[in-house]
């Protein structure tokens, strides 16, 4: 039997084991959490401060000066939490939860993709330890060196939705933990190069300036901004193939050396499609306004210079650059699938 195969099956086990140790029913959901809730981001705590007043009008297909520079590393995440069982805890439905999160940075040298340093992947089972008898003996069973390890919900609510939704949050915060410890090694090492760019799929509003640099760019595939005064960026939907819209500042006002700038690019037009179409948001920082601007011109440059190989057919292609769909396509190959984890337990529970 392939090695892979025997891991999957042996950390499925050790979920199955938690569900009978707490008395818990398997109950497999078909779809993943994260596709059935919309989770809350905050955002509506960011405000917007315009750095220019309008978009500029000119295509970024070519510089008068090019960069001098290359993106050379990508980084993307993966993120799936399933409802595998549920118990009753006064009355009351419990659900349980099986996540998987993990990091990694692709590096690019000579067109040819590996993968650089170590990827990172953990798995968890996610439960509401408030409501479960002897917590603190099922921290230790299923701690340490466990290939899946319990993690706290913090669930406190008698309410089943919620209790799903604070299960997904909970798998958010362990993807951002996994993201930024890959994050730090390349800052350690290949991001001490001025010259080395990583874009992170990803927005960067949760990640402490201090953990950045400028060579780091996010780059944001929905053209919704939840932000305060959003509506300073209504002209961003009339951008032409290949322009950017104007630089923005994105703050929280309670945390004014937390700034990020922003700005759209578009990607991809078609006659066939709507305004959103191949329209991205890329985000960054900067010492100030000024090299905030040159660096949207430059990254806009090379983020456009990444539209070719086209991902086509892959989910929302025409905002997806290719080493990052490399990226996904490796983080998907780590884990198994939605519907090995769903056959699984509905075997169990058969």
């Amino acid at each position: 039997m392939d090695a892979k195969v025997v891991v999957q099956r042996r950390n499925l086990q050790i979920v199955d084991d938690f569900l009978q140790r707490v008395g818990a029913r398997t109950s497999p959901s078909s779809s993943m959490e994260e596709e059935t809730f919309r989770m809350r981001e905050g955002f509506q705590d960011f405000a917007l401060a315009l750095v220019e007043k309008e978009n500029p009008q000119r295509t970024l297909e070519r510089l008068d000066e090019p960069p001098g520079r290359e993106i050379g590393f990508f980084c993307s995440s993966i993120q799936r939490t399933e409802l595998v069982g549920h118990f009753i805890h006064q009355g009351q439905q419990i659900p349980l939860h099986y996540s998987i999160v993990g990091s990694l940075i692709l590096k690019r040298d000579q067109r040819h993709f590996h993968v650089w340093e170590q990827p990172v992947k953990r798995e968890y089972v996610l439960a509401p330890l408030a409501f479960l008898e002897d917590a603190d003996r099922l921290r230790e069973d299923f701690g340490g060196d466990q290939a899946v390890l319990l993690r706290d919900t913090g669930g406190k609510d008698l309410d089943y939705t919620q209790l799903r939704i604070a299960a997904v949050n909970s798998a958010r915060t362990l993807r951002f933990e996994c993201r930024q410890q890959v994050l730090a090694q390349w800052q350690q090492t290949a991001g001490k190069n001025p010259e080395n760019l990583l874009v992170i799929h990803d927005s960067l509003l949760r990640v402490r300036n201090r953990d950045l640099s400028p060579s780091m760019v996010g780059i944001v595939m929905t053209s919704y901004v939840p932000f305060r005064n959003r509506e300073l960026l209504t002209n961003q939907l009339m951008l032409k193939e290949f322009q950017r819209g104007q630089v923005f500042r994105i703050e929280l006002p309670e945390h004014p050396e937390e700034r990020k700038y922003s700005w759209f690019v578009k990607l991809r037009s078609s006659e066939q499609a709507g305004p959103e179409f191949g329209l991205v948001r890329l985000e960054t920082i900067a010492a100030d306004d000024e090299a905030a601007c040159a660096l949207a011109d430059d990254l806009s440059h090379l983020v456009v210079e990444e539209r070719f190989p086209v991902s086509f057919p892959a989910p929302d292609w025409d905002k997806l650059i290719f080493p990052l769909k490399l990226c996904d396509q490796y983080l998907n190959s780590l884990v198994p699938s939605k519907q090995t984890v769903h056959s699984y337990f509905l075997h169990r529970s058969a």
